[in-house]
């Protein structure tokens, strides 16, 4: 029965922590989950609406303008993850949240709003201090030095994993890379023989083109030869005939002339070349 209490208690205490942390944080996340809300319709102080270092007031504006026909174009704001996540303090308070009391309360006033928080919550008996409590103080500390204590060995332990483990992943990548370079490199050889073989398609060409040069000249060459081998036949042949006509021209004549000599021509005619040779032995003598 009294664990039963206990446990109806427990639960009304809490719910009614959950409900006054609720009003809480409402009231001061309200300006920031709705924006268009004026000032004055917010019963919150002025404070909480003033921006932080991190929080800059001049914050990008949606470029919406009206262009023909009523028609807006909206430049689009590019957000971009953060590389690393925002400082924290006592590992799980945002450092925005000081900087929040600092421009205001200076750099105590988290701390002292803090303290001040909890004893308001325990003075008014809002979160009670019972067992568990004590039980999360005795947590906390023995976390505490089990992370002093041996979070180095588990840190250096499990670095030690995330090495291996980034280590195999270089190797991956630069075995993929060593891949991809030998694949350039071949891709390259391949250009490389294959503006060779363009060039050896060319010489080819040429030689074809020399050698159908030549047999292009041995043909007219041959041609020449032939024609002028005609022509020689056609020169003889014509010579031939001039020599036979010729013969036949001087035997016709002589024919005819021997035809035309008589006896008594003949005997005068040796008469005559008998006293030629007298009288040109007597000249001689």
């Amino acid at each position: 029965m009294s664990k039963l209490m206990f446990s109806q208690s427990s639960l009304v205490i809490i719910k009614l922590l959950w409900s006054k942390l609720s009003k809480f944080l409402t009231m001061i996340f309200r300006p920031f989950i709705q924006p268009r809300f004026n000032k004055q319709f917010l019963f919150v102080p002025n404070f909480i609406l003033a921006h932080t270092s991190t929080c800059p007031a001049s914050k990008p504006k949606c470029g919406a303008s009206a262009g023909k026909g009523g028609t807006t174009s909206i430049k689009k704001i590019d957000f971009k993850r953060a590389e690393k996540s925002a400082p924290c303090r006592f590992g799980f308070i945002p450092e925005e949240w000081f900087q929040f009391f600092h421009s205001k309360t200076g750099v105590t006033g988290p701390y002292i709003f803090g303290l001040v928080f909890v004893n308001y919550l325990v003075s008014k008996e809002i979160y009670v201090l019972e067992h568990e409590y004590y039980s999360g103080l005795s947590y906390v500390v023995i976390l505490y030095f089990i992370s002093k204590k041996m979070a180095p060995g588990i840190g250096a332990s499990l670095d030690k994993e995330v090495d291996a483990e980034i280590a195999e992943w270089e190797k991956g990548r630069a075995d993929q890379m060593k891949v991809f370079e030998t694949t350039i490199k071949d891709a390259k050889d391949a250009q490389w023989r294959a503006e060779g073989q363009k060039i050896l398609i060319e010489a080819k060409k040429e030689n074809v083109a020399m050698q159908l040069e030549a047999v292009y000249r041995e043909r007219a060459m041959r041609l020449y030869q032939m024609v002028k081998g005609r022509l020689d036949y056609h020169v003889k042949k014509r010579r031939t005939e001039n020599k036979l006509h010729q013969k036949w021209m001087i035997a016709w004549i002589l024919e005819n002339v021997h035809k035309s000599i008589t006896a008594d021509f003949q005997k005068q005619a040796l008469n005559q070349a008998i006293k030629d040779l007298a009288l040109a032995a007597s000249r001689v003598k």
